[in-house]
């Protein structure tokens, strides 16, 4: 078990890849993945195929730090889920890492973690920053991603508030109890349920197979958007201001 009581960033430790692990995991899921609702329902929209996943599978990278972990893990955010399913099939989680206060994930990289991970603060997530938790990701404050493009994954994901223009991707639930500002982005959130208080994703379209929140925006109305954040109805950018106010922060920065 890991423990911290400091302000820290991410560790940078590759992730080893055995393409051998990666091969028999996606032929134990193959067949449950492609038909997963999760995986088809948007994919002839974006131009997912069956045959271009199972090149990315038959050819996994050595390490999830490269240039070819982007090319991996690149386009639809399909793509990126189907790879979670099977690095969550390859390597179970065998640990819990507790970290506290606010958790930096720091940008262009990929971090990888084989266990349950709570963090009892606040996880920001930098541009470019890619996560994933083969386990269950509980974070008791804010899940960030800053302005930007970001990724957020996990076997199950739960957080006090949320705000990101990134992926959050989950293969059961997400929980946010309070509220989440999915802000303007080309690639989707994707989770089979999501449960909590104030679901703000009018800008998107984010795959969730079920939903059960006590308010969702879903009209293209910036005011009533910002009004569910707890915003001024006139603010200019709903991202920014909203990620200042779950992380304290003037200004923005």
């Amino acid at each position: 078990m890991v423990r911290s009581s400091r302000t820290l960033l991410w560790p940078p430790v590759a992730f080893s890849l055995s393409a051998e692990q990666v091969r028999h995991a996606y032929a134990r899921v193959r067949a449950s993945l492609i038909a997963d609702s999760l995986f088809i329902q948007d994919a002839a929209r974006y131009g997912v195929t069956v045959d271009e996943l199972d090149r990315r599978m038959r050819q996994p990278p050595d390490r999830l730090d490269s240039k070819a972990s982007w090319d991996w893990l690149d386009g639809p955010d399909q793509y990126r889920w189907a790879a979670l399913r099977v690095l969550v099939e390859a390597y179970p989680p065998a640990d819990r890492h507790e970290l506290s206060g606010r958790i930096v994930v720091p940008g262009d990289a990929i971090h990888v973690v084989a266990a349950d991970v709570r963090v009892d603060g606040d996880l920001v997530l930098e541009e470019q920053a890619v996560l994933f938790v083969l386990g269950k990701l509980q974070v008791t404050g804010a899940l960030v991603g800053r302005p930007g493009y970001s990724v957020a994954a996990g076997r199950e994901i739960e957080c006090a508030n949320g705000a990101t223009a990134g992926d959050v991707l989950v293969l059961d639930g997400i929980r946010c109890l309070g509220a989440f500002y999915f802000g303007d982005n080309d690639y989707s959130a994707r989770a089979a349920s999501y449960d909590g208080g104030v679901l703000v994703d009018f800008e998107r379209e984010n795959a969730f197979g079920r939903v059960d929140v006590r308010k969702r925006v879903t009209d293209w109305d910036f005011p009533a958007a910002a009004r569910a954040l707890g915003l001024p109805d006139d603010e200019d950018d709903l991202l920014d201001a909203y990620t200042a106010k779950l992380l304290g922060e003037q200004n923005g920065t």
